[in-house]
């Protein structure tokens, strides 16, 4: 009994005109078995065939070869074939009923890529409401590290928080950060806001050095236009000579937008390679709550460094 139909059974009798295979076990004639031009008549009645997408093929080559497979009635599709297809004649199979475009599982396909895409855009639209979850989880489960370093204590220095910025963000501070503060930080009662807390009995560059020494934190706030602006500059140097004088990681830079890696400063640059505290402002409100979890875990402890910035 013949179970396999080997590709290449036909290939030294080119010229074949009849072929008989009735009456074996042949289930299926695998794609790209060889078969004579010549060909007229094939019978494989009393096969157990399978009429599926695998004898798809056969099924179209029999068609456009004009071969006669009789007889026809006893050519017969298999119990495992289609359902639709089971017990009817061979020739009552037409693959592009049944093996055309996989519908459902190109529907599956762009079901999953939209999915994904909608999941993606989801994603990114309440990324600041997942980061601050993330964080809000990583201090439930952890729990607050302390530091070695300097804990917060309100007596200890003249401004608890000392804000410095380009003069051009002076109104955001005054129109945002303050306001913001006060309500969710009203345990700070002496911030240093910008340069009307520099002593005006002093020289520019003395008053600096001054409100940086005696505040317990000092924020910088970034801006696209801080990269020109000479004076800015020269008190984020002070700050971190300062950082770098008492040891203890002093200083917090807030991005009041994204900047360009190309429109940084050097010093700043030089700060963020060495994992300093760094926050970016949003006009996101899950974005803001995530802002100051972060700024008030920040002002809990000023930790030791364990590298001196070169500046």
């Amino acid at each position: 009994m013949l179970t396999l139909f080997d590709k290449n059974l036909l290939t030294d009798t080119p010229n074949l005109t009849s072929l008989y295979l009735h009456s074996n076990h042949l289930t299926t004639i695998s794609a790209n078995t060889y078969m004579p031009q010549t060909l007229a008549h094939l019978d494989i009645s009393n096969n157990p065939l399978i009429c599926d997408c695998n004898l798809a093929w056969f099924r179209n080559w029999l068609h456009v070869a004009n071969v006669d497979a009789s007889p026809r009635n006893k050519t017969l599709c298999s119990q495992a074939s289609f359902k639709q297809l089971v017990n009817l004649p061979l020739e009552a199979f037409h693959p592009g009923d049944f093996c055309g475009i996989n519908t459902p599982l190109i529907s599956g396909l762009t079901f999953g890529g939209v999915t994904v895409i909608l999941l993606g855009l989801l994603i990114y639209r309440k990324r600041w409401w997942l980061n601050y979850k993330i964080f809000l989880l990583k201090l439930f489960v952890l729990g607050y590290k302390q530091q070695e370093g300097e804990d917060f204590q309100a007596g200890d220095y003249e401004y608890q928080l000392n804000i410095m910025c380009q003069d051009d963000d002076d109104d955001w501070v005054h129109d945002v950060l303050r306001p913001a503060l006060e309500e969710r930080m009203p345990h700070l009662e002496r911030v240093a806001y910008g340069d009307e807390a520099l002593r005006a009995t002093m020289y520019y560059i003395e008053a600096v050095h001054h409100v940086i020494e005696n505040s317990y934190k000092t924020v910088l706030l970034l801006s696209s236009r801080c990269a020109d602006d000479a004076w800015f500059i020269t008190k984020v140097r002070v700050a971190l000579e300062h950082v770098n004088e008492t040891g203890l990681d002093k200083v917090i830079l807030v991005f009041l937008e994204d900047i360009p890696d190309e429109r940084l400063p050097y010093l700043v640059r030089l700060f963020l390679s060495r994992d300093r505290p760094n926050l970016l402002w949003t006009e996101d409100p899950d974005g803001q709550d995530l802002f100051w979890a972060y700024f008030e875990k920040c002002m809990r402890t000023n930790p030791q460094i364990n590298h001196v910035l070169p500046v």
